[in-house]
């Protein structure tokens, strides 16, 4: 195989009310297609819910892509690491989201040109994988509301839902994770995730309480540079700290693992350096003790989730659902990988027209 082209494009979707913790209202993809001479292709992406996918446009066409034309897929982690280096100067950011996507499509070709679904190219563990329900949840949501969404995901199959915390204040947040725990029963798990919005004296209270409503993990209860404060409060805190889909690549989550900061990661493929970094971080987890759930994107970290070991959850929000003509459906509470070659994301070619900017 040798990479004949790599086509991106910018696309950009309305979301309508807002969805989860962040309140996001729109969502930028970068769509990335990187063609081989035999006419095999595969798919990658990034995106943006507050904007700036435009920088990660300019990368790919400007430097990615002329770098890796002619190039042998199968040296791909060589070229990853080159690329990486060519832009280490830039501090990530949007250079990493770039590459992520670009990540994505040549491991996606890859698999497909090897005939097998990219899990059982990386190395499957399983052949399914606990599926959470987490986009049925928000700030704006009332009690009815809220507790309709959590049930509404547990009459569809799923054992286990996300709630959102920390816009509200600590009394009146518990007494809607309370609600829930009270309207899904003991038999339902659920998560928490504060969207960076709490300081360390209010995340303490809120861990305290939610201990007593048998929740599974606090999830991004501080700002995610503040390694040493998710130090303090996982030190302190009853309820497991989760927290990574906003760092990028391996080494800002060894700081996590090295002091203890978080006890569940959550890296985003298309955001923290693509499935090559994903699965990097997901040995890091592995030989720290710690578990892996990756952030969204379920139709893609199936399969990511079904080839680590430290994998425990996939999430369930529907993020891409309007750009795609299929996603994951539950059964018993778990999703399993499409069978075919490659990721097997089905976009949806006329909403990716209507959408290009």
């Amino acid at each position: 195989m040798k990479i004949d082209r790599v086509a991106a494009r910018h696309v950009a979707v309305p979301l309508g009310a807002a969805r989860g913790g962040s309140g996001a209202t729109s969502l930028q993809v970068l769509h990335v297609t990187v063609h081989d001479v035999g006419g095999e292709a595969g798919t990658g992406f990034t995106y943006a819910l507050t904007g700036g996918i435009e920088g990660a446009h300019a990368i790919v066409d400007g430097l990615f892509g002329p770098r890796i034309n002619g190039t042998d897929p199968l040296q791909w982690d060589s070229l990853w690491h080159e690329l990486s280096a060519a832009t280490h100067r830039l501090g990530g950011g949007v250079a990493v989201a770039a590459l992520s996507a670009l990540d994505i499509a040549v491991w996606d070709l890859r698999a497909r040109a090897a005939g097998l679904p990219l899990h059982r190219f990386l190395g499957a563990q399983r052949e399914s994988v606990p599926i959470y329900g987490s986009g049925r949840a928000t700030h704006q949501m009332s009690d009815e509301e809220l507790v309709a969404g959590a049930l509404s995901y547990v009459e569809e199959g799923y054992r286990a839902v996300k709630l959102r915390a920390g816009a509200l204040g600590v009394a009146r947040d518990v007494a809607r994770v309370a609600a829930v725990r009270e309207a899904v029963g003991p038999g339902v798990q659920i998560m928490v995730d504060c969207n960076e919005r709490l300081d360390l004296a209010q995340a303490q209270r809120l861990g305290q309480r939610l201990n007593d409503l048998d929740v599974v993990w606090l999830e991004e209860p501080l700002p995610s540079h503040d390694v040493a404060s998710h130090a303090l409060l996982a030190a302190r805190c009853p309820v497991p700290i989760a927290a990574g889909e906003h760092l990028q690549g391996r080494f800002a989550v060894k700081q996590y693992l090295d002091r203890g900061a978080a006890s569940v990661l959550m890296p985003d493929a298309s955001l923290t350096g693509g499935i090559s970094e994903w699965n990097r971080i997901a040995v890091l987890a592995e030989a720290s003790g710690a578990a892996v759930s990756p952030h969204f994107l379920p139709e893609l970290h199936v399969h990511l989730a079904a080839a680590a070991r430290a994998a425990t959850w996939v999430e369930h929000f529907p993020l891409l659902d309007d750009l795609l003509l299929e996603t994951l459906t539950p059964s018993g509470g778990a999703v399993a990988p499409p069978g075919r070659p490659g990721h097997g994301m089905r976009w949806a070619p006329d909403a990716l027209d209507r959408y290009s900017v």
